[in-house]
């Protein structure tokens, strides 16, 4: 548990400005279930202002790491507080955030010291990555140990 820090420009762009209210946290609910993660429903989300926070139990801890990346990928979001208990114990994946000509070979050779490994990362991003070679400046990544 604890706070993530998000690129503010940077993400899927759900609305013109971000305010808070039942309106914004219902489409960023809507955002989330249509990514067709299992179990997605188990967690609530509450939009104030730039932070988002996620709440929720009885979810892996794979899972929350993905709902937290989708829900911070979002343009106008800069934080999202992270209050879910996960249902397992799995290590927790760090996060990384993607710079100008990054690739995910590229940060693959950064963080497991070969750029071979890039599906690891594509695959742990999934349902939020379509393809290898759609990232973008600023979107943050799940980096599964």
């Amino acid at each position: 548990m604890g706070l993530f820090n998000f690129v503010k420009e940077a993400g899927e762009k759900l609305w013109d400005s971000v305010t808070g209210g039942d309106d914004q946290n219902k489409k960023l609910q809507d955002h989330i279930n249509k990514l067709g993660l299992p179990d997605s429903d188990k967690v609530k989300v509450d939009v104030q202002g730039d932070t988002v926070t996620v709440s929720g139990d009885g979810i892996s801890q794979e899972l929350k790491e993905k709902i937290l990346v989708a829900a911070g990928n979002v343009a106008g979001i800069t934080k999202v507080e992270d209050k879910v208990t996960a249902s397992d114990t799995a290590p927790e994946a760090t996060f990384y955030t993607v710079k100008k000509g990054d690739t995910l070979s590229a940060i693959s050779k950064e963080v497991y010291g070969n750029p071979n490994e890039y599906n690891k990362i594509f695959e742990a991003n999934k349902p939020m990555l379509t393809h290898p070679d759609k990232i973008y400046p600023g979107q943050v990544l799940r980096i599964p140990h």
